[in-house]
């Protein structure tokens, strides 16, 4: 379960109509309780999409951003809880791409960017090495 922080998403939506027609990318921060599979995410943190040739349908994170985005969440008492990117102009689940990507234990926001505007987002986890639509409460 994702809880998420209503400012949030909100950032997350204007980043996305921001960078629209491109894909956006970033880091959501804040806890995790492993017991209870409920990870909290209370900032969203944007890098830049590294993967130029295709930033209209793909998006890539470089290594150097996951380490100064893992030290900025340490030096603030929080971690990394997922990842969030934009579908412009294409529905808010999960390509193959993603899929080959991700990683247990995160929340995968994905937010449907059409003509400029947000639309519809989504958050998954990865189950069993599929991904599963998981339960968001915004707090």
């Amino acid at each position: 379960m994702l809880k998420i922080k209503k400012e949030v998403i909100e950032e997350i939506k204007r980043q996305g109509e921001k960078g629209y027609p491109y894909e956006i990318c970033g880091f959501l921060i804040g806890e995790i309780d492993f017991e209870k599979n409920i990870r909290t995410a209370v900032e969203a943190f944007q890098v830049e999409n590294q993967n130029k040739e295709r930033a209209n349908d793909r998006f890539e994170i470089a290594p150097q951003d996951y380490l100064k985005v893992e030290n900025y969440a340490d030096q603030k008492g929080l971690m990394i809880v997922g990842i969030y990117h934009t579908h412009p102009d294409h529905p808010d689940r999960p390509s193959e791409t993603d899929l080959r990507f991700a990683q247990p234990d995160m929340s995968y926001i994905i937010l449907s960017v059409k003509n400029g505007k947000a639309d519809n987002w989504r958050s998954w986890e990865l189950i069993n090495g599929k991904f599963q639509e998981e339960q968001v409460e915004i707090i």
